[in-house]
């Protein structure tokens, strides 16, 4: 038999996403549990470790939706490429994009800010739409094409930001960490958050590097501060000095090229948010009632925002979790029957 009709590989690579299935599926429903036996506070209430909330959500800073251009707290789009391989072609995600990550959810006893890097989400569409490069329809495409590489950026930069971020946070649970080491990372992080804004706005974040450069110093070795500190004297003539316009038009992103499938949600001021997470100190509390943030926390993962009633959003994580767990028992156990069948072992 030759190895192009032997089904052992993908009877093996069955049982591997049975299994894996299976795992992720006991763990939705411990999530389920914990969200399911938790009794929701007033924000007035909170106390530090996992909680459970519900209000209206709020923000300083509202956001326009790059489809719908809807004003909101919280963006979220999920950006899908049709790819082609030697069997046909399917839709492949390649990334989400997320803006509006810190917002305020207030209810009749007060507010808290909410910082929803690595939440799970569950919110309802606002707008689904197919784009191509290979025939755009008018302006509207071409913007959506161009915001389709911006998101790429986007969500790589706050990607290594969080990176950077949870391995701040894990020295810190450690201990005190020294002032400029942390000084540093800080800097580090406002830098790859203004990468993407030179797509947005096309201006180069001299800022943010003369920030992380300052951060470095003082060196001991005079020779190496002597050319730190002509570099950071350089950097901050570049922030100050206009940009021509000929490299401003190169620094705009250039459109995506091929078939795109975009899906969007958003979080509108007042709406009513149901949020699951652990409270802890806010780092950077505004006035003596911001002193409470909530997050993904470092022993509890699970942080759930959802702008579903509460039965509602409890009752579809059960579901998908019952399905996972069956489902991927099943797969693995079909496909380990195939596979010793095909063996002669059974």
């Amino acid at each position: 038999m030759s190895g192009r009709s032997d089904p052992s590989g993908a009877l093996i690579l069955g049982i591997g996403f049975g299994i894996v299935l299976f795992y992720k599926g006991f763990r939705s429903y411990r999530e389920y549990k914990v969200l399911a036996d938790t009794p929701r506070m007033p924000i007035r209430s909170l106390s530090m470790g996992f909680t459970h909330i519900r209000g209206k959500a709020e923000s300083a800073n509202l956001l326009t939706s790059p489809l719908t251009k809807t004003q909101c707290c919280l963006y979220r789009v999920e950006i899908d490429q049709w790819k082609t391989h030697n069997r046909g072609a399917s839709w492949e995600h390649i990334c989400t994009d997320t803006d509006g990550n810190q917002l305020y959810v207030a209810d009749d006893t007060g507010r808290v800010l909410v910082d929803a890097h690595a939440a799970e989400f569950d919110l309802q569409p606002t707008q689904e739409q197919v784009v191509s490069s290979a025939n755009p329809a008018g302006g509207g495409d071409a913007a959506l094409l161009n915001y389709v590489t911006y998101a790429q950026t986007h969500h790589l930069t706050d990607t290594v930001s969080q990176y950077l971020g949870h391995k701040l946070d894990q020295k810190l649970e450690r201990g005190p960490l020294d002032p400029a080491k942390q000084q540093n990372a800080e800097a580090l992080k406002q830098f790859l958050h203004a990468l993407p804004d030179i797509q947005k706005s096309g201006q180069l974040p001299f800022g943010a590097l003369a920030r992380v450069l300052a951060s470095t110093g003082p060196l001991a070795d005079p020779a190496k501060e002597a050319r730190r500190q002509e570099a950071l004297a350089r950097f901050q003539m570049m922030g100050a000095t206009p940009i021509p316009q000929e490299v401003l038009a190169s620094l705009h992103p250039h459109a995506a090229q091929g078939r795109f499938r975009l899906r969007e949600y958003v979080v509108r001021p007042g709406q009513e948010c149901f949020i699951s997470g652990t409270c802890c100190e806010n780092p950077q509390p505004g006035d003596e009632r911001d002193r409470n943030m909530i997050r993904k926390g470092a022993t509890e993962p699970t942080f759930l925002i959802s702008c579903q009633s509460e039965r509602k959003a409890t009752g579809t994580l059960h579901t998908r979790s019952l399905k996972m767990v069956f489902g991927g028992a099943a797969l693995t156990v079909v496909c380990l029957a195939l596979l010793l069948w095909h063996l002669s072992l059974f």
